[in-house]
């Protein structure tokens, strides 16, 4: 019996989301934690609300491996699809850890309930941590494309609002997100935070299992002040890259002004045409990633896009317009709705 590409394509991907939901990352994003944290807290996020949502949670919070997790025998994401938002996935809340603490031993993490009084927590936090459904799983089928697109999309959008200006939203999410063929989900976060720091973990870095070694960006966005102008890195746009004489690749900006940001080699993606991928150096990234968020915070505080809001911007007086035309409205500061 034959089958066609698109059978077959459809058939690796429903494996690979199998293979996802049953092969655990703990190991991984524990290490991730310990190369972030410190520098989350070099950017003065030290104090005040915590929300983390997604797999392994409390691991990227810092929590111990051996510690008790929030979410054991609670149902966060079934086999069928991605979720449709974020109000798919169970969030939890707690209080930042102090910058003294590494572990995170007194971390405390509570399910945020779907009451009204549950929902006044979802505002105002300074740090969100989101890990993105199937991060490292390939996109092989155009609807998964845009679906993983969308749906990373969604929960950073909606990540965005659970922050006070000037908090902090860190995202584990698929390369899909900033290196889609549409540019509108990237706009749509740029319009309301600024890339701080990018680092693209290498292919197999969350999971060593057949079919999911797609690199995963680790994101650090901030939400900006109203009024103030976009700054940060780059990510809007992607740019040719030759890789391996290959010279049709795209990679994002942020990598491409930054190569080193990619913790593995730029080569063509043996399954996905026309995108790359991060061959790994060895067998640990850590070392790695804590160099790039090292010089990619240091960069965020010269800049003052740091924990500390930022005042508004004052509002100009328009000059006395012409004879016989209107004056101008001042423009709107009020935070946006996302």
């Amino acid at each position: 019996m034959d089958f066609s590409r698109a059978e077959m394509d459809a058939a690796l991907q429903d494996m690979a989301i199998h293979l996802h939901l049953h092969t655990p990352a703990a190991e991984a994003h524990y290490m991730i934690a310990m190369q972030m944290w410190g520098h989350v807290k070099a950017l003065e996020y030290t104090s005040g609300r915590l929300l983390v949502v997604g797999r392994d949670a409390e691991l990227l919070a810092g929590a111990p491996p051996d510690a008790p997790r929030t979410l054991d025998g609670l149902t966060v994401l079934g086999d069928s699809d991605l979720p449709s938002d974020i109000a798919d996935q169970i969030t939890l809340a707690g209080d930042l850890p102090p910058a003294t603490q590494w572990p995170h031993p007194d971390l405390s993490l509570e399910p945020i309930d779907a009451s009204p009084l549950g929902a006044t927590e979802l505002s105002g936090a300074d740090v969100v941590i989101a890990n993105l459904p199937y991060a490292d799983t390939p996109a092989l089928t155009r609807d998964r494309q845009i679906g993983i697109t969308m749906s990373h999309h969604g929960v950073i959008r909606e990540a965005l609002t659970w922050l006070r200006p000037g908090g902090l939203l860190i995202a584990l999410a698929h390369r899909q997100l900033l290196e889609g063929a549409d540019a509108q989900p990237r706009r749509s976060i740029a319009k309301h935070a600024d890339l701080i720091a990018a680092s693209r973990l290498p292919a197999g870095a969350l999971r060593r299992a057949p079919l999911l070694d797609s690199p995963v960006d680790l994101l650090m966005f901030r939400r900006r002040e109203p009024g103030h102008l976009p700054g940060g890195l780059p990510f809007i746009d992607r740019v040719p890259v030759r890789a391996h004489d290959h010279t049709d690749m795209r990679i994002n900006e942020c990598y491409a002004i930054a190569p080193w940001a990619v913790l593995g080699n730029i080569v063509p993606d043996p399954v996905q045409p026309g995108m790359t991928t991060a061959a790994p150096y060895d067998e640990s990234f850590g070392t790695d990633l804590g160099d790039v968020l090292k010089d990619q915070t240091n960069i965020a505080i010269e800049v003052e896009l740091y924990s500390q809001a930022r005042p508004p911007l004052e509002r100009q007086a328009d000059p006395t317009p012409p004879a016989n035309q209107p004056p101008r409205s001042a423009p709107d500061t009020d935070a946006p709705t996302l």
